[in-house]
């Protein structure tokens, strides 16, 4: 299936080719006066200029993107909420902090989200999920995969994650967020004192091997391109607020692994 910014290359190619072949042709037919020979030298240019301009056209997609810096208009100021974070900890009898869950595709971090959520309210915390498939299916829907896409993912989910821990809640995010840098940005935009990065650290092989999504088959076939960990780097944590190893499957290793997390935040969510 093709996506919707290659059929606008595509299509592009197309159009702009037919206009530029025709102006060729009418020159050609103007200079040489022979019909036959200006259509021969009209058909090679189409063809091959067709090929190099998409060839071109998706390089500086995939290749070459500048970043758009966020430029805030100087009338605009952050509002203070009339609630202070003490007296949303009063309220909630909680700590807000955000749980960012960082891997491979197939690691574990959604399964392990859902369950450490499920331990948490069933001890009375207030929590929310962020997960990825969720936030592109809706407010990231328009993000592709190109390196500046991924980036721009995180800060949008960075900032969505600040503002409902603000609320109070407990925040655990289930991301990919393969470059060091947008992870950095992200515990920027969070705060540092509420970002505990927890890196799920399950190997390429055991992702491969579950596959769920059967996603890791076709990035090897060559039928998705830019797929984290086979023609996408993953850059992993130097320095994570935890590490799991998710690699060996079953629901004992589950609860092992939930277990270490909310023992590690528990002294930092509790009132």
């Amino acid at each position: 299936m093709i996506g919707n910014d290659k059929k606008r290359h595509i299509l592009k190619t197309i159009s702009w080719r037919i206009i530029a072949s025709l102006i060729t042709f009418l020159v050609a037919l103007l200079i040489t006066g022979k019909l036959d020979l200006a259509l021969g030298i009209g058909a090679i240019e189409v063809v091959l200029k067709m090929v190099v301009y998409y060839g071109h056209e998706r390089f500086w997609f995939n290749k070459i993107r500048f970043r758009k810096e966020i430029s805030r208009p100087a009338n605009l100021h952050p509002k203070l909420l009339g609630i202070s974070e003490k007296e949303r900890i009063e309220l909630l009898n909680q700590r807000s902090q955000v749980l960012w869950l960082t891997g491979l595709s197939g690691s574990g971090k959604s399964t392990i989200a859902e369950e450490l959520e499920k331990t948490l309210v069933a001890d009375g915390y207030k929590t929310f999920i962020l997960d990825g498939d969720n936030t592109r299916w809706g407010i990231n829907a328009d993000l592709g995969f190109t390196s500046w896409d991924r980036e721009e993912n995180i800060r949008r989910v960075s900032e969505i994650a600040k503002l409902i821990s603000d609320a109070g809640f407990i925040v655990i995010t289930a991301f990919i967020s393969p470059y060091a840098r947008s992870r950095d940005k992200a515990k920027e935009i969070i705060g540092e004192d509420k970002f505990k990065e927890i890196y799920i650290s399950t190997s390429l092989d055991d992702c491969a091997r579950r596959d769920p999504k059967g996603l890791y088959k076709k990035a090897f076939a060559g039928e998705i391109k830019q797929f984290t960990g086979v023609s996408d780097p993953y850059e992993k944590p130097n320095d994570p607020f935890l590490t799991i190893n998710a690699g060996h499957d079953g629901p004992d290793n589950l609860k092992v692994s939930i277990s270490r997390i909310y023992k590690d935040i528990e002294p930092y969510i509790i009132k």
